[in-house]
């Protein structure tokens, strides 16, 4: 680790990763479980809180935050001084920073990672490859033929995914960034810009537009933003390298340009192309520095205040950041057939929430709590049903008892309708692990496919259209299974399984956990078309994950839905009409 080297103290993003860290290597090198445990909980605790963690160390009231002790305290602390501790250093000579590399890998954990490194001496990504190529992991209980494949391509992943960021990653660094920006004096405008304004669940860079009179000064700022590595900078461009790797660019324009510079690096390059053949064929030029008249752009300007005077110029209605992909959008304007996408305010209901009673973090009073905060008029509770016994799956006695609760606490809590869901197992053959007469007890049943089997593609489409076929299938849970940036999703035809479920009236999962965000919203435009529901759900582990629901209404818009597609944008009575609907 880097002394931080400056006065400026590391974000809560920072400290919470460099507690993850420790956590790891701690139990990587055989510490007690509980002190492990402590650095979890401490880095779970502060994930999902809404303090300023340097502030609290500072004034020394970090013990004050549940699950805070005296000894993670102290560590912060040392952290925040000096950049990294005395006890991570430590233990980096005894284990190998580089194990932590191979914690990323699908199906490593910490107990495999463990014995590879101690058994075979194995640190690093390019030892493990080695070692699945010539055969060696057969030394080990575990790692056969097949799980050395599976290893491969996993390490191939993570290869072709290098140099990529999800987008909550890339939006934490964008923030601070943008903040920072728009403090500054002489900002005058300023926005995102690039694939993350254009709400990409992959990105590979940050581009920030700003307008201003004093370019000088307010780049650097930017270049002088703590833990960033200066790539370039020049009066209209500033380049830096951020400490998790991601490059963001600053682009400084005059505020009479900030429009269609705004406009430029939203792109894409399609959407681009295409607004600027519009331009040619209305007289017009368009640029990156302005809409002009005449084909040659050394024609008067055409006065823009902002993006929406673009379009209109153009004879088009505003087409929001989220659908420029080139992709029909600029035709769906001129037409006037854009959509009137989801927003925020349509979601009335929170679909596919866990709790305690299996792999969640918090109990049914407090995720229910969580969704009264919210505004939410009803909530969801789907844990695992009991096939999923890796994540604790609730027998039929388990949920008969979480019934009785959700009706007392329903009882107590009448400003929010409390549903009894359940995310049941696919079973191979496409029933769903409980049997019919015990699954018409639920509210809402929405059935996941956890394992493929190793089933090929038209194995595994039949499971999947089976599952959608049964009588008790509400919603079919993250749909393609792909993890981003660590798998793909599973091999099924997608076009078959989005018919299946338009025909028998199941919502297909947008699924708004940031490393899901399934289904992908190029599927969505195709389900919306052949008139399949979509439910877009926060999957909720705890209270904290409740507010992914944003990533999921982006990635909808991006999908071009609007609220008549989704089925929580439903009143409770006509959701449970809905989901009645089969019976």
């Amino acid at each position: 680790m880097e002394d931080s080297g400056s006065a400026s103290p590391p974000d809560n993003g920072r400290i919470v990763h460099f507690l993850k860290r420790q956590a790891a290597l701690m139990e990587l090198a055989g510490l007690n479980a509980f002190r492990v445990r402590a650095f979890d909980n401490a880095a779970r605790m502060l994930e999902e809180s809404e303090v300023d963690i340097a502030e609290m160390s500072g004034a020394g009231t970090l013990t004050g935050i549940d699950g805070i002790g005296k000894g993670v305290a102290a560590f912060i602390e040392e952290y925040i001084d000096r950049g990294t501790t005395g006890a991570y250093e430590a233990l980096t000579e005894e284990v190998p920073e580089t194990l932590l590399d191979l914690l990323r890998i699908p199906g490593l954990g910490q107990k495999k990672v463990k014995a590879l490194y101690e058994t075979l001496g194995i640190s690093t990504l390019g030892e493990l490859e080695a070692a699945c190529r010539n055969g060696r992991l057969r030394e080990l209980p575990g790692f056969g033929e097949r799980s050395q494949e599976n290893l491969l391509r996993a390490i191939e992943g993570l290869g072709r995914y290098r140099g990529r960021y999800r987008y909550d990653q890339a939006m934490a660094d964008a923030r601070g960034l943008l903040q920072a920006l728009q403090a500054h004096p002489r900002t005058i405008r300023s926005s995102l810009a690039g694939s993350l304004r254009r709400r990409r669940e992959v990105v590979k860079d940050i581009d920030i537009v700003l307008s201003t009179d004093a370019p000088g000064e307010v780049g650097a700022l930017f270049a002088g933003r703590p833990g960033v590595e200066v790539i370039a900078r020049g009066e209209r461009k500033v380049s830096v390298r951020l400490e998790s790797g991601l490059q963001a660019d600053l682009r400084l324009v005059d505020d009479a340009r900030f429009p269609s510079l705004l406009h430029h690096f939203t792109g894409s390059r399609d959407h681009n192309v295409a607004m600027r053949s519009r331009a040619l064929a209305r007289g017009m030029h368009l640029n990156e520095y302005g809409l002009f008249h005449g084909r040659e752009g050394d024609g008067d300007p055409v006065p823009c205040e902002d993006e929406a005077d673009l379009f209109r110029a153009l004879g088009l209605g505003y087409v929001p950041p989220e659908l420029r992909e080139g992709l029909g959008e600029v035709e769906a304007a001129a037409a006037g057939e854009l959509p009137r996408l989801l927003k925020a305010g349509d979601v009335r209901g929170l679909l596919h929430v866990h709790t305690r009673a299996s792999d969640g973090a918090d109990t049914l009073e407090e995720m229910v709590d969580g969704a009264r905060r919210r505004g939410h008029e009803y909530v969801a509770i789907c844990d695992h049903s009991k096939s999923a016994g890796y994540v604790y799956g609730m027998t039929a006695a388990d949920v008969e008892v979480q019934h009785r609760e959700i009706d007392a606490l329903q009882a107590e809590r009448p400003d929010i309708c409390i549903l009894k869901g359940i995310e049941s197992e696919v079973r191979e053959d496409g029933s769903l692990d409980y049997d019919d007469d015990f699954l018409e007890r639920f509210d809402l049943v929405v059935a996941a496919v956890h394992d493929p089997m190793g089933m090929d593609e038209a194995e595994l489409t039949r499971r999947v259209v089976r599952a959608v076929e049964q009588p008790a299938t509400s919603v079919l849970a993250h749909p393609s299974g792909r993890i981003l940036l660590e798998r793909d999703g599973f091999p099924f035809d997608m076009e078959e399984v989005l018919a299946a479920a338009a025909a028998h009236g199941v919502a297909l999962e947008l699924n708004a956990h940031p490393a899901r965000l399934d289904l992908d919203w190029r599927w969505l435009r195709r389900a919306r078309q052949l008139g399949a529901p979509i439910a877009v759900n926060t999957d909720a582990h705890r209270i904290a994950d409740l507010d992914n629901l944003d990533l999921g209404i982006g990635i909808a818009r991006k999908g071009w839905l609007t609220a008549a597609d989704v089925i929580n944008a439903r009143s409770v009575d006509d959701l449970r009409s809905w989901a009645r609907r089969r019976d």
